[in-house]
């Protein structure tokens, strides 16, 4: 009696620590996804509950589709058909058919995000091309329908499906994924690595570069997109959490790459799903030639408990600031050597817009028609005419002597000017005539 307890106390500690085991058909369709604290199983035929402790009866889909998405937000979960298209609604018992459409067979592997709680989808590929663009589910049409971006094709990242994503903060993120690289031989017969991260604002609809990647991955690789909030890249080479918004690659160098290498790819990206309030990870692996099964791994036995940090791309933000002052210093510079040779009249010229705004307008006019007259003088009489014919002779004259002034203060102040700015004589045909220039 004791050894029938012994045994069956150690089954269940055995069952504990592995979790829940599921043999199925190697070649059969199956779809791994998690909803709030639950992982479930959805097969040819129904959906099962793999982690409640209840003994709850499978869920019978009736779906007509055979490759599956599945996302969601605090309250509802979202199944839909991995080219877009068809979308139902789950919430842990019931499948709910949301569209009134078909399978557009066009966004394959595309990565699927929830804002303003609408479904969106980024890149992809489908009749015989990658995909940069943006879809969205209409709820009122029942419909998806194309997302407008405003940049420009040269201006956007380049088609690509499989891709590392992120969304945050109302913010897309989007990195490295399987496309066509423009720049090699032959490039619609040597799909590649398209290693490079952008961020698109839904604001207003333009993406901005964020850098080079320096992480490579070859095909075939999955990713996981509900780990942390960040995308955790899985291929036999290692394993990467990558963080696009913080730049941030985290790596683990003991994870268990025996476990990868036996992950079932008869459909990609279903093979695993994590489940944070068990902190470990379903998986489906493969045991024979004709068998598969579900397997729970905790979370350190699957990626190992060290880590390792790095930046996950060149940050051309910083290239950009960098540069910038560089090139603001060496400019800086010229114009200082330059500007030792520079006239009177051309610093005054360069800072006309300046001196427009912040001189007085009638100082201004003053000095706008003196630098019109340069190299040559101009009479007092030219000056005189630029005030209001109410005014008097002797409170015109005044007024051009405080505008001058006005203008060698300011010019003293504002440029460093250490000479006399104007020269003054009287004209040579009219010793009465008083006249200025620009020295």
């Amino acid at each position: 009696m004791k050894n029938i307890l012994l045994f069956c106390y150690c089954l269940f500690q055995i069952n504990v620590s592995i979790g829940q085991i599921k043999k199925i058909p190697k070649e059969s369709i199956h779809f791994l996804f998690t909803f709030k604290s639950d992982t479930y199983l959805l097969d040819n035929d129904f959906v099962y509950n793999l982690t409640s402790t209840n003994d709850l009866d499978p869920i019978r889909h009736n779906l007509a589709f055979k490759e599956f998405k599945f996302l969601n937000d605090e309250k509802v979960g979202y199944l839909k058909n991995a080219s877009s298209g068809i979308v139902y609604s789950f919430d842990g018992k019931n499948l709910i058919r949301l569209d009134n459409s078909f399978d557009f067979k066009s966004q394959f592997r595309s990565f699927s995000f929830i804002h303003n709680k609408m479904i969106f989808d980024f890149g992809g590929y489908g009749l015989h091309s990658f995909k940069n663009i943006i879809t969205y589910f209409n709820f009122a049409k029942k419909e998806t329908e194309l997302f407008n971006q405003v940049s420009s094709i040269k201006e956007s990242p380049i088609s690509r499906d499989r891709l590392i994503a992120q969304y945050k903060d109302g913010t897309l993120f989007i990195g490295p994924g399987h496309g066509i690289d423009v720049d090699i031989e032959n490039p619609y017969q040597n799909a590649s690595f398209i290693n490079d991260y952008w961020k698109f604002s839904f604001k207003d609809k333009k993406w901005q570069k964020l850098g080079a990647g320096k992480i490579n991955a070859n095909y075939p690789y999955d990713v996981l997109y509900d780990f942390n909030d960040h995308s955790l890249l899985i291929s036999e080479k290692g394993i990467y959490e990558l963080d696009i918004k913080n730049n941030l690659l985290i790596g683990y160098p003991n994870a268990n790459i025996d476990i990868v290498k036996s992950l079932n790819k008869s459909n990609t990206l279903s093979s695993i799903t994590y489940n944070k309030n068990k902190d470990g990870f379903y998986l489906i692996i493969d045991k024979s030639t004709s068998s598969s099964e579900v397997l729970f791994v905790k979370k350190t036995d699957f990626l190992g408990s060290n880590k390792t940090y790095d930046k996950l791309y060149n940050d051309s933000k910083f290239n950009w600031i960098f540069f910038t002052f560089f090139g603001i210093t060496f400019l800086i510079f010229l114009i200082y050597i330059y500007g030792r040779k520079k006239t009177l009249i051309k610093i005054i010229n360069s800072k006309i817009d300046v001196l427009r705004i912040e001189l007085k307008n009638e100082d201004f006019m003053v000095l706008k028609k003196i630098i019109d007259s340069h190299p040559e003088y101009i009479n007092y009489s030219e000056l005189l005419d630029l005030f209001p014919e109410y005014l008097g002779y002797e409170s015109k004259k005044k007024k051009i002597r405080q505008s001058i002034i006005n203008i060698e203060e300011y010019l003293y102040q504002k440029t460093k000017i250490k000479m006399p700015i104007f020269i003054y004589r009287k004209n040579i045909e009219d010793k009465r005539e008083k006249q200025i220039r620009i020295r």
